[in-house]
């Protein structure tokens, strides 16, 4: 935002009110201002590691247990005997 030009009150507002914590190191903090940052926006960045994390929402899904479909099997033809089918259902004959 320094190099596009940015006023320096946005770029600390923008900091402020946003939820990202910045914990910079020297090598950063020097690289910023041979960037062009201020020291307004240096120190914003810096008391924004005192910040309070984002709080963050879970959700939690439960599932049932698995329902395995019904499966009909008919019996027909391992039986002992023969079947006829009627409308539906077989009606079997076994040998005696």
């Amino acid at each position: 935002m320094v190099q596009a030009n940015v006023g320096e009150s946005v770029i600390v507002n923008q900091i402020q009110n946003s939820t990202v914590r910045y914990a910079l190191t020297a090598e950063q903090i020097i690289a910023l201002k041979n960037a062009g940052a201020s020291d307004a926006v240096l120190n914003a960045m810096i008391n924004s590691a005192n910040k309070a994390p984002a709080q963050t929402t879970t959700t939690t899904v439960e599932q049932g247990p698995y329902v395995y479909p019904y499966v009909y099997v008919d019996p027909w033809p391992w039986g002992l005997g023969w079947g006829h089918y009627y409308g539906g259902y077989y009606r079997y004959h076994r040998w005696h």
